[in-house]
């Protein structure tokens, strides 16, 4: 069970990468949202949690423009509801609601045909900490320096290459909005970790760059959470910065 009240300090960054010609990632901190931003140095907000709080990365998917709008409408639709979320039902719910209106939109628009985005982030409430994801943007829990992972990867399985580093990819079969057939199933579950908690949450322009030790060398050699924020971003960059990165490290106290 979660601690009631008290604040959650979050720290953040959102940024195109080396290659992308614009950033499609945005994020939801409470009622505050960034989308299509270039920053180069991380923000920190303090955010009381009286009310539910939820924390989250979304990746564009769809092309230009289409996946600015698509993460942009996740974001904006997360802080518009946030504070009136209670639990996992009420995320599945949400998410739900925003696959649907994603869906409505590129019907409509077919220029905009295909477009989605992937979300994976936490709730925070008097009743606890609830982690969410559709994709492969990931949440983390931050324990005794090491990263455990929360969230789910919609993405197939597959071997490792020669030296036995885990080999990504681009698709994914599920999305918020997308064209990915069957019906969209959010990933939502309880952390079950007592409070004081924390969370790394990153779309996969991070996690696809830097391994998860690399990770936890980074942060704990940081000295501050705008650090090692700054850092994991330094490293997927220098790592190619192949895709839009976004990184939010959220603990509660």
């Amino acid at each position: 069970m979660g601690v009631a009240g008290g604040e959650v300090i979050v720290t953040a960054l959102t940024h195109r990468g080396a290659v992308r010609p614009a950033n499609e990632d945005a994020i939801v901190m409470g009622a505050l949202t960034v989308a299509g931003a270039n920053m180069t140095a991380p923000v920190r907000c303090v955010l009381p949690v009286g009310e539910p709080v939820i924390l989250a990365v979304a990746d564009g998917i769809g092309g230009q423009a289409a996946g600015e709008i698509a993460s942009e409408h996740a974001v904006h639709r997360m802080a518009e509801v946030g504070a009136r979320l209670e639990g996992p039902d009420h995320v599945a719910q949400i998410l739900g609601n925003i696959d649907e209106e994603i869906k409505d939109h590129a019907k409509q628009h077919t220029e905009f045909s295909g477009m989605g985005t992937t979300v994976a982030g936490v709730l925070l409430n008097g009743d606890g900490n609830f982690w969410f994801n559709v994709g492969d943007s990931r949440t983390y829990r931050i324990e005794g320096g090491r990263l455990r992972q929360l969230s789910e990867d919609d993405s197939p399985a597959l071997p490792p290459s020669e030296d036995g580093r885990p080999v990504t990819t681009n698709f994914i079969t599920q999305s918020l909005g997308g064209s990915s057939g069957g019906s969209m199933v959010p990933h939502v579950g309880r952390d079950e970790a007592p409070d004081p908690s924390a969370w790394l949450m990153c779309s996969d322009g991070l996690s696809d760059l830097v391994s998860t030790d690399e990770m936890e060398r980074m942060m704990a050699e940081a000295g501050s959470d705008e650090a090692a924020v700054h850092a994991l971003w330094q490293a997927a960059m220098e790592g190619g910065g192949k895709d839009n990165i976004s990184i939010m490290l959220a603990r509660r106290v």
